[in-house]
């Protein structure tokens, strides 16, 4: 009725990165105005409006924000890539983030850590 040409349901636990997350968002503030930030030691680019950030107010904002906004990912890895990113580790369950990362740029290398053996597997190959 809103003219999408296609809608599919996603399988995830919570709408994350929309408006109907706008009330977590608002805890998720609360509970990181206790949490002391400092300055990043790296490059930091968020993913809500793709900035490079270093201080750690707008770091604090941009994580907030980022919960009930899109995530602009496809910008975000193209960033990273301009800065020359050339590998990219993925840690934690699936490998969501690793493919849409080999759809938005083949030659970015990716990882996966998901237990020890894929740990050790990602430490040799990147020769640590």
């Amino acid at each position: 009725a809103a003219g999408a040409k296609r809608a599919v349901s996603l399988p995830v636990s919570a709408p994350f990165h929309s408006r109907l997350l706008e009330p977590a968002a608002v805890v998720l503030a609360g509970a990181l105005a206790d949490v002391a930030l400092t300055a990043p030691a790296m490059p930091l680019i968020n993913n809500v409006d793709v900035a490079r950030l270093a201080d750690p107010a707008a770091i604090r904002d941009a994580l907030v924000r980022q919960a009930w906004h899109p995530v602009r990912w496809v910008e975000t890895i193209q960033a990273m890539k301009q800065d020359g990113v050339t590998h990219l580790v993925e840690c934690g369950p699936g490998k969501v983030l690793t493919g849409l990362v080999k759809r938005i740029d083949r030659e970015i290398n990716t990882f996966n850590i998901t237990d020890p053996a894929s740990l050790q597997a990602t430490l040799e190959a990147l020769g640590g």
